[in-house]
């Protein structure tokens, strides 16, 4: 696949992923009186699994031969003794993130700017449901297969292992864009996902740590709240850097151990 295939292709699902948010999320908005809120809920959360849905829908015009997914998805394949180091990228990468997601707030401190209050959970509603299965079951397997199996593969065909690397990574961080601060973070998994699939030639490891990052980002938005106390606490000193440097080397870690493994 040539780059501007691959970035046309990402153009289209963002192009999908506009119109629905904008046709069902800001449209629906203004019936909300004449369907009522619980109706609007699950329409709007109809619209999360139409979102994930679509990255299969596009792959399924352009995947030239279709792969035997039954065959990509068999667990029977996986060396279960690799799980626990799956989890150690993802904490590792929770850690490396979180100055690049607390951009704002650190500029904000250097320049004694007011900081905003955390994130504080809410309660649970009918569109958190939504939103957190969809992140949960829809994205870990749509976009690991869109971007990895598929996208990343095809780019391997014609194109160096760094710039397939490079641009499928940037293809899968440009999709999250809503949330900015989110794009590095994305990025990097990214690369750290191509990385583990070209060693591993296994797309269940990428989904599986895919659900782990989406569940843990899920239990920090509910139960995270002490968490954020202490971090935000140490006003962004050594032990803060630290941190950063810990999920550094842990993710390194994680990483070496799937790839250098007989996973093949």
């Amino acid at each position: 696949m040539k780059i501007a295939k691959a970035l046309l292709l990402t153009a289209l699902l963002i192009a999908i992923q506009n119109i629905l948010e904008i046709g069902l999320f800001v449209g629906l908005d203004k019936y909300t009186n004449l369907l009522g809120m619980g109706h609007n809920e699950h329409v709007f959360g109809t619209a999360y699994i139409l979102i994930w849905t679509s990255f299969l829908i596009v792959a399924y015009f352009f995947w030239k031969p279709r792969p035997n997914l039954k065959s990509e998805l068999n667990i029977k394949q996986l060396d279960f003794t690799l799980i626990p180091y799956l989890l150690i990228i993802v904490i590792g990468l929770g850690f490396v993130s979180q100055p690049i997601i607390d951009f704002n707030r650190i500029i904000d401190f250097y320049l004694n700017s007011e900081i905003k209050p955390h994130y504080k959970f809410s309660g649970f509603s009918t569109l958190f449901i939504y939103s957190r299965t969809s992140s949960l079951l829809f994205a870990p397997i749509f976009e690991e297969l869109f971007f990895r199996k598929f996208l990343f593969s095809k780019l391997l065909e014609k194109n160096k292992v760094w710039i397939a690397i490079l641009i499928s990574s940037l293809c899968f961080s440009a999709i999250h864009f809503p949330t900015p601060n989110n794009l590095i973070p994305t990025f990097i998994y990214g690369v750290i996902a191509c990385i583990i699939y070209m060693k591993t030639k296994n797309i269940v490891y990428l989904i599986i740590i895919h659900f782990l990052n989406n569940l843990c980002s899920m239990l920090y938005s509910i139960f995270g709240d002490p968490f954020f106390d202490w971090i935000y606490g140490l006003n962004y000193d050594f032990m803060y850097w630290a941190l950063f440097v810990f999920g550094i080397l842990t993710t390194i870690l994680g990483v070496k151990k799937i790839t250098t493994a007989n996973t093949v």
